[in-house]
């Protein structure tokens, strides 16, 4: 009998949160909805998942959280442990471990990430190095939204593999909780700065 996987935990979870898949209007993330997308990724049965939502700071302040890996644990949800292992012009090596709930283990990935700092777009791309993973890669695109400067248009992509199954009780709380939660952290997090 095939064990369940991570992957398949993560599809679920957003299929069964995402009341609209689809992408949304301006008019609809202008009102603080967040759009979740699923795009089918060739030779992988897991999805790349788009996560879409206003933020309102300026592109230049969200970038200040997302760019920042030492403090993900801190300004993240479901980061147990984050450090800069090193950084040289616009790369940047950071340490994530995604803390899962007892009895799984945690998930640890070292990353590679160019960062591109406006003035347009700021962006996070990343790659593994290595890990718990047989896949992790993704971004971060922010920029103005719909043309004002001090409201964000943030763009949250990613392709997760983990290497490890979940049980079904595991499913089910991922079916509680929400890849918006990302959107919805740095919204919260953002008014903290300064």
């Amino acid at each position: 009998m095939n064990k369940p996987h991570l992957p398949a935990l993560f599809a679920i979870m957003v299929c069964l949160l995402a009341a609209n898949v689809s992408a949304q209007s301006n008019d609809a993330l202008s009102k603080g909805e967040i759009g979740v997308e699923l795009v089918d990724c060739k030779g992988s049965e897991v999805p790349k998942v788009i996560v879409k939502g206003v933020i309102d700071a300026p592109p230049a302040k969200v970038w200040r959280i997302v760019s920042d890996c030492d403090n993900y644990s801190k300004r993240m949800p479901r980061i147990k442990a984050s450090k800069q292992i090193e950084k040289k012009g616009d790369t940047v090596i950071c340490e994530v471990t995604v803390g899962l709930p007892f009895p799984m283990s945690d998930l640890r990935a070292t990353t590679t990430a160019k960062h591109v700092e406006g003035p347009t777009v700021w962006s996070r791309r990343w790659t593994l190095i290595e890990g718990d993973y047989e896949i992790n890669n993704g971004s971060w695109e922010i920029s103005a939204f719909d043309g004002d400067p001090n409201r964000s248009f943030a763009v949250y992509t990613v392709h997760a593999v983990p290497n490890t199954a979940v049980p079904a009780w595991m499913r089910r709380r991922a079916q509680e909780s929400s890849m918006p939660d990302i959107i919805r952290r740095i919204r919260e997090e953002v008014k903290k700065i300064r």
